[in-house]
């Protein structure tokens, strides 16, 4: 025998029928896969029987199995534990009955860690203190590395029956449910669809999440579970990121699930926000995506770490330096005052502005009440689909700084030079006059905008130029010089060159 087929048949062997913890069971699964993996080429001979999966990969089945009892070592609430066993069976772990055997759940998959969590939610749920998992291996080999696989059968005792029965979804269940009050009406064909062609039904998914909503399996800790096993982690920077789930289903179910969890969530609108991964990776809508990242952070918080998976440990390194709904996308969603606005970008690329669109009148006059009892300029009008809130570009800028927002969306903040400095430079040219113009432009892709800007007029263009390149020099933006007028329009540049003229006319005044 190698000696490499040999190292792994001992280490297995001092394993088979023993007790072991479930943080023992990764432990020993995270080894198995290192020593298959590290000399495959050797292990190629203990290769049982070949197969192809639903994607076309080959599977290789290896002549190698773990019989283990699994002891409990962490205790989990009984109902967090049924919420999160109900997120795990929607997207990796199967629970399934057979006739004259006891009930078992089966989960394929590479991760340990994952096989640890469906373990200890299925121990805790159960209310035991010990498991039976029967483990198989395979590998699948792919161009740059060899992946191995671990299916776990895990065994039910009949007197824990009726407790995993609820899990179970059969044909006969689904046909009373076709029949009951409990499901909206677009739901009702798809059922009959999938109950009339039960035995080629192969997204069983859809099917379950639609079983354990109806019958109150699902809860706020089933996302965990659910994320645990088919999370999408998307987008992380330092603005903001996106959470989603990986599913395919009809389109009949998919509006079931964001009816369903709109409820469980208390938001308006919808649930899922959009889809990517030719629409497999479905992405949580803001706000409600704050709520339920709280709600998956919560449990992972107190979980065991060695049955956290890597998307949530990177989801749980996330929200440490990254605000749910608040990013580089399209459309950031930002707090102010208790209200939910949407930030935009401003078509000629000048800066962000808030805005709020909604039919609801009393909502948009209430907080547009807010915002200007905090001193700020807010425009409301009606548009096609009811009411628009617009907060101006400057102060949309003072409500960013006000929020410790300012330099995620317009980079560090630019070190203006004082007022003191700004006068004394003023104090050498022959200001003549200065004014503050508001005027309608409109720019190369006719887009109409209104713009401030400060006109500062020296009466001889030469005597300008030499003013504008001297505040440039102080790093401040002077638009043009027209005809001996200096123009300043960026908001911030204008309002200290404005308060540096008002000053020096207080002076010349006194």
């Amino acid at each position: 025998m190698d000696n490499h087929i040999r190292d792994l048949v001992t280490f297995i062997e001092g394993f088979n029928g023993k007790a072991v913890t479930v943080k023992d069971l990764t432990d020993v699964l995270l080894r198995v896969k290192s020593l298959i993996a590290s000399n495959w080429n050797s292990i190629r001979s203990l290769v049982r029987g070949t197969k192809f999966s639903a994607l076309g990969v080959k599977i290789r089945n290896l002549d190698l199995s773990l019989r283990l009892t699994i002891s409990n070592d962490h205790g989990l609430d009984y109902d967090l534990a049924k919420q999160v066993l109900a997120g795990l069976f929607i997207s990796d772990a199967t629970p399934v009955s057979r006739k004259n055997s006891p009930y078992i759940v089966s989960l394929n998959s590479p991760d340990p860690k994952l096989a640890a969590s469906l373990l200890l939610a299925l121990i805790n749920y159960l209310g035991i203190d010990q498991i039976k998992d029967y483990i198989y291996a395979s590998v699948s080999e792919g161009k740059e590395k060899t992946n191995v696989s671990f299916k776990h059968i895990i065994y039910i005792k009949s007197a824990l029956s009726e407790k995993i029965k609820p899990f179970i979804v059969t044909q006969d269940n689904l046909a009373a449910l076709v029949k009951s009050h409990d499901i909206p009406d677009y739901l009702r064909s798809w059922l009959v669809s999938v109950v009339d062609d039960w035995g080629n039904v192969k997204v069983k998914k859809g099917v379950r999440f639609v079983w354990y909503a109806v019958n109150g399996l699902l809860g706020r800790g089933s996302m965990f579970g659910w994320f645990t096993g088919d999370g999408v982690l998307g987008h992380v920077d330092r603005g903001g990121f996106d959470v989603g789930f990986s599913f395919v289903v009809d389109d009949a179910v998919k509006t079931f699930m964001d009816d369903f969890l709109c409820r469980l969530y208390n938001c308006s609108g919808r649930f899922f926000s959009g889809s990517v991964a030719r629409d497999s990776e479905h992405y949580v809508a803001c706000p409600v995506k704050a709520a339920v990242i709280n709600d998956i952070v919560s449990v992972a918080s107190s979980w065991p770490e060695y049955a956290l998976v890597d998307r949530v440990r990177e989801l749980l390194e996330a929200v440490k330096y990254s605000t749910p709904c608040l990013s580089y996308r399209r459309y950031p969603v930002v707090n102010v005052l208790g209200h939910e606005l949407i930030l935009r970008k401003h078509n000629m690329g000048r800066g962000w502005y808030l805005t709020k669109v909604s039919n609801d009148r009393e909502l948009i006059e209430g907080i547009a009440n807010d915002l200007r009892a905090a001193g700020f300029n807010i425009n409301v009008k009606e548009v096609d689909n009811g009411l628009e809130l617009y907060v101006p570009i400057e102060d949309t800028r003072r409500i960013l700084r006000m929020l410790g927002l300012y330099e995620k969306f317009y980079g560090e903040p630019r070190k203006l030079p004082g007022i003191d400095e700004v006068i004394k430079v003023l104090s050498n040219f022959p200001i003549r006059k200065w004014h503050v113009h508001v005027g309608k432009e409109r720019n190369s892709r006719g887009y109409e905008y209104e713009e401030t800007c400060l006109l500062v007029s020296l009466g001889n263009s030469e005597t300008a130029a030499k003013l504008k390149e001297a505040l440039t020099n102080m790093g401040i933006k002077v638009r043009k010089v027209v005809w001996g007028t200096v123009v300043i329009c960026n908001p911030e540049d204008r309002e200290l060159v404005m308060r540096a003229l008002q000053s020096l006319t207080r002076q010349g005044n006194g």
